[in-house]
């Protein structure tokens, strides 16, 4: 639990590792907060630590995470700070910080910022604040304005009651898409189900739309606007890495370079992009080494299992599930076939969507420590984040989260039997290493 008395300290910690950073006595901070009971108290306490270190702050009010990335760009700041709880339920909260524009905090700049933070080693100075009005508008005139589509595209566009709600359905509707809004009203208790576009009851309630309404796809965008999920003409929820499969295809068609993509994702994109003419990168899960390997290999896409896109090709290079809806829609226009079409063009493999087992945050990275040290499965080991291990007729995948206190498995192979076949090796091995887990998968 925290109180606003240990989030003004985080403000002071930040604000002393922005200075130290930047080497400025007053550098420009972007601030925003979601729509929560309880984030603009949250951003109060954050600024008021942030102001006592002598940072400048500069609030964009109620804010998607990527309208506070743009921010930074559009308004050439020194960092962002954006108060949110993404897709949890009411009663959480967090902080989305960053320095370098594009990037947020890496588990390094996080042990720097516990550093300062604990030991109290703040700076001090004189900061001021100023409102930002209409930066809402600014941002989705962006993404509107060189993005119109020519071809009748009607879209459901689902929020689950998120801040996205506010911005989505102007978006879509501002580059041409007839949109039908489903839960798009503004409400923190989220009554019908989290805005999580990778929980099932999300997914399935917008293809019973999609379907009910005859229209042509469906969006899915989390609490703060960073992710989205589609589904189909026909009704099918896409993974992320067959949608990531889609934008490499279209992007290496007119550019060849490299494309990033996490642990977590299918071989079948990994062969595509060499297919394709491109490079593939397999990252560690989590959107800041997603971020960090494009930047660090001037990547063209970058994308994550969890529905995190990251373009930068002729965008900035951060995740943002509404540019990533603005795409999709672009590839349509520019298509003779419906989504459904251009998905099912790509081979076909089986896998799981991702699978967790609840275990403690003491002990995550202690199980996965045990298991790659007393592993037997044959094959190729890949551990750069967790286990992957890839067979002739598959792979599977066994990792620490790094959000909550759960493993994270996924397991894909050539035909449905293989991918159970693979799952049950590793659910055996789980067991025969860490007997005392209940490996009961959610």
């Amino acid at each position: 639990d925290i109180n606003s008395e240990g989030i003004t300290n985080l403000g002071k910690g930040l604000g002393t590792q922005i200075k130290i950073h930047t080497k400025k006595n007053n550098p420009r901070v972007i601030v925003g907060h979601d729509y929560r009971s309880y984030s603009e108290e949250i951003k109060s306490a954050l600024k008021k630590g942030l102001l006592s270190t002598g940072c400048h702050i500069e609030d964009v009010g109620l804010s998607l995470s990527p309208m506070v990335y743009f921010a930074q760009f559009n308004l050439d700041a020194d960092a962002v700070a954006m108060v949110t709880a993404s897709h949890n339920e009411n009663g959480w909260t967090g902080v989305k910080m960053g320095i370098k524009k594009g990037l947020t905090h890496a588990p390094e700049e996080m042990k720097e910022l516990k550093d300062i933070t604990l030991n109290e080693k703040f700076s001090s100075g004189d900061g001021n604040e100023k409102q930002i009005e209409n930066f809402q508008q600014v941002y989705k005139d962006d993404l509107i304005k060189d993005n119109k589509i020519n071809k009748k595209i009607k879209a459901v566009v689902a929020c689950g009651n998120g801040t996205a709600g506010v911005f989505a359905p102007d978006i879509l509707r501002g580059i041409g898409c007839e949109v039908i809004e489903l839960d798009c009203n503004l409400d923190w208790t989220f009554p019908q189900y989290n805005p999580n576009p990778e929980d099932l009851q999300m997914l399935h309630a917008i293809a019973k739309s999609v379907k009910d309404n005859n229209a042509d796809i469906g969006f899915g965008f989390d609490g703060d606007g960073d992710r989205v999920g589609l589904v189909t003409n026909k009704g099918e929820v896409i993974f992320p890495d067959k949608l990531m499969m889609l934008f490499s295809k279209d992007i290496l068609s007119r550019d060849k370079g490299k494309i990033v993509f996490d642990v977590k994702c299918s071989n079948q994109l990994e062969n595509l992009i060499t297919e394709q003419g491109g490079i593939p990168i397999m990252s560690p899960t989590g959107h800041f080494h997603i971020k960090k390997a494009i930047k660090k290999n001037n990547a063209l896409l970058g994308g994550e299992m969890s529905g995190h896109i990251f373009f930068n090709d002729k965008w900035y290079g951060f995740d943002d599930g509404h540019y990533a809806a603005v795409r999709i829609a672009e590839i349509l226009t520019n298509s003779d076939k419906n989504i459904s079409e251009l998905i099912n063009q790509f081979p076909q493999s089986f896998s799981t969507p991702e699978l967790n087992i609840t275990v403690t945050d003491e002990t995550k990275f202690s199980v996965i420590e045990d298991f790659e040290k007393n592993c037997n499965l044959d094959g190729e080991k890949i551990t750069i984040d967790g286990l992957r291990v890839n067979f002739k007729n598959g792979w599977g995948l066994i990792r620490a989260s790094n959000t909550t206190p759960k493993l994270v498995l996924r397991f894909e192979g050539d035909s449905l039997e293989e991918m159970n076949e693979i799952k049950d090796l590793f659910l055996s091995e789980l067991s025969r290493i860490c007997p005392n887990i209940d490996i009961n998968l959610d």
